[in-house]
């Protein structure tokens, strides 16, 4: 009886084992994906494309959203997951005159293992598009921090006076409505 069974369903049986071995490699590639992905988001240093920084400005001036923020991302080998708040219009000293950057330290999943505080220089540098690159004057400012993870995350350390609104307009900074910053954490 058994035999007769399996002979009944072998066609069904077998399309089953096709969709297994299918499903099998599509969860293969999927894992390869995100180990890709997550080797991404490890790293020291990651550059910040923000595309219609004229909208974003215009925001910020008018107090609808006065900062934006990155994507977060985990620093190599380390595992410190960190985020980059901008304020287009300033924060602090910098209101309505500067663009203010901020490092941020979140809460992460290797938080128990990593030593306290986070105690690494962190270099910001806006990426001058001038075309020429021998006429590129990026601006490179680097902020020392001592942070904890507490409670979620912290206000965070930087420039409240990165570059003046009047310096970002001087040169090609924003090009074709965009502008890239480069956040590099020191080993």
């Amino acid at each position: 009886m058994e035999s007769h069974l399996q002979s009944a369903m072998g066609p069904h049986l077998d399309l089953t084992r096709v969709k297994l071995k299918n499903t099998q490699v599509e969860l293969k590639n999927a894992q390869e994906r995100i180990r890709k992905l997550e080797e991404k988001f490890h790293t020291r240093k990651m550059v910040w494309k923000i595309d219609e920084f004229t909208r974003i400005m215009s925001e910020a001036k008018n107090g609808t959203n006065t900062y934006i923020e990155s994507d977060p991302f985990y620093t190599e080998s380390l595992g410190y997951k960190l985020k980059v708040l901008l304020y287009p219009n300033g924060f602090g000293k910098g209101e309505n005159t500067h663009l203010s950057v901020f490092i941020v330290i979140m809460k992460g999943e290797y938080d128990a293992i990593l030593p306290w505080p986070f105690n690494k220089k962190v270099r910001f540098t806006l990426i001058d598009q001038q075309e020429d690159l021998w006429k590129r004057e990026n601006v490179v400012d680097k902020s020392k921090t001592l942070l904890n993870p507490n409670e979620g995350e912290r206000e965070g350390e930087g420039k409240e006076e990165f570059i003046s609104h009047l310096k970002l307009q001087a040169r090609r900074y924003v090009v074709d409505d965009t502008l890239f910053l480069q956040v590099e954490i020191d080993p």
